[in-house]
Formats: C-alpha cells, sequence, structure tokens
C-alpha cells in the first residue's frame, strides 16, 4: 500500500511540473530538404536543425518544430509572431516580412569536376565545349544560359542536384553545376566519394540563407538568436558543423 502512494505521490507530482512549464517562445516551421531538414526515426536532423539547437541553447529560448510543405511555411511564418522560417534566401522581395538572423549559410552555385591527380584547372573554352548536367529551372541553369550555353549541345537537363552528380560520378557528363552541399550530400547516399567533388568555377556565390523570424515578434528573440549564431561561429562549432556535412 505506502509503494503505491509514493508511485501516485510522483506520478502527481510530475503532472505537476510538466503543468507549471512555460510555453515555448517560438514556433520553428521548416521544410524536408535534405541534407538541410528531414526527419528521420521521429528526430529532426539535417544542417539547420542542428543549427537550430545549438542556437536555441546557447539563446535559453525554445520552440515547437513543424515540418510543412514550404509555400504553407512561409505563408504561415509571415502572419505569426514570434514564427521563425528556417533556411530561406534574404532576398529584397522578403526584407520587411522578417527579422533576419544570419547569415547562415553560403550556397554559392559553382561548377564541378570529378579531381584527378594534378589536373590543371579547365579553361572556361574547355568548359564551354563539355557536357554540364544540371537540375532544370534552377539558379545555376539561368546563370549557364545567360553564358550562351544551351541545353540542345551543352547542358544536360536533370530532374534534381542527385541526378546531375549521379551522371558526374558515372563519368556521363565532364561537368555538373548547382550547389555543392547537395551535390556532395547525393554522392554520398549514392555510395561515391563526396571528396571526389571538385569546384572549377563559381557562377554566383552571393546567395545566403537566413533563420527569418516574423517581423512583429519580441525583438528580444531576434537579438538572443543572432547573438547565439554570432558565438557558435566564434568558437569553431559553426565550422566543424560545415565539415561534417562537406561543406567548405
Amino acid at each position: 500500500m505506502r509503494v503505491a502512494v509514493i508511485a501516485l505521490l510522483c506520478q502527481l507530482l510530475a503532472l505537476s511540473a510538466r503543468a507549471e512549464a512555460p510555453p515555448p517562445e517560438l514556433l520553428a516551421l521548416t521544410e524536408s530538404l535534405p541534407p538541410l531538414s528531414y526527419e528521420e526515426g521521429g528526430e529532426h536532423k539535417g544542417f539547420s536543425n542542428e543549427l537550430l539547437q545549438m542556437m536555441l541553447r546557447d539563446s535559453g529560448l525554445r520552440a515547437v518544430i513543424e515540418v510543412k510543405p514550404w509555400s504553407r511555411a512561409l505563408r504561415e511564418a509571415q502572419q505569426t509572431p514570434n514564427t521563425l522560417l528556417y533556411l530561406t534566401v534574404r532576398t529584397p522581395e522578403r526584407e520587411a516580412w522578417f527579422k533576419w538572423i544570419g547569415p547562415a549559410l553560403p550556397l554559392p552555385i559553382e561548377v564541378f569536376r570529378l579531381a584527378g591527380p594534378h589536373a590543371p584547372p579547365p579553361s572556361p573554352d574547355e568548359i564551354r565545349r563539355a557536357k554540364i548536367a544540371v537540375a532544370r529551372d534552377t539558379p545555376g541553369e539561368k546563370i549557364l544560359e545567360e553564358k550562351g550555353l544551351a541545353a540542345s549541345d551543352t547542358l544536360v537537363l536533370t530532374n534534381d542536384e542527385a541526378q546531375s552528380a549521379r551522371l558526374l560520378y558515372a563519368r556521363r557528363v565532364q561537368f555538373s553545376a548547382g550547389v555543392g552541399l547537395f551535390q556532395r550530400y547525393a554522392a554520398r547516399q549514392q555510395g561515391q566519394n563526396p571528396e571526389q567533388l571538385e569546384p572549377v568555377l563559381v557562377l554566383d556565390d552571393r546567395t545566403r540563407f537566413y533563420f527569418a523570424l516574423q517581423k512583429d515578434s519580441k525583438p528580444e528573440y531576434a537579438a538572443r538568436l543572432q547573438a547565439a549564431l554570432d558565438r557558435i561561429k566564434q568558437d569553431g562549432r559553426y565550422a566543424a558543423l560545415l565539415k561534417r556535412y562537406n561543406h567548405p
């Protein structure tokens, strides 16, 4: 009888503690986009989720994380104070919608080849004459077309970065164009060595991903998250995280 009473008291105390815990300060919305953000075994994983958890620990803030289709997440994040959208590109159109925390991740668009022993850098003419795999309807495709490369004779249009990487490693093309983080992740998933992916030309180095906090959110939340991100960059944790995801 005494054991049962003690067990009941413990349950009541646990329930009381949960009831008294304050609610999380933030609702964090993201999409499924490996290796940045994805769910596995009921856990939120990926570069952006790991970085967010570091920032929450350092800032003392708590968040409920929800994964939603990107268009829906973007719409909800604009309307609800204290909602954090991650990761998203900071553009002039979006500037007034959010308080911006970052930059969290540079994502340059580059041309890649498979690294060879003592291979000299290719000339622009070599790249122009070669077959280049690039995902259709992406900034990489647009930039290459602006440089005068047409899909009919040079560009091999693919469905996504993973297919571009697959064609490159299979040596069906000489180059691939896109984002190194995504192509290295795809190479690993395909059983290839991501270290073989060598950038040879930068097409655009201005793209930056940010955490975006709804514009009417408490200003102190943005300040605390920014300060946390700055500390993570200064003490080496950020560089270590980039290295683990094969992003220079």
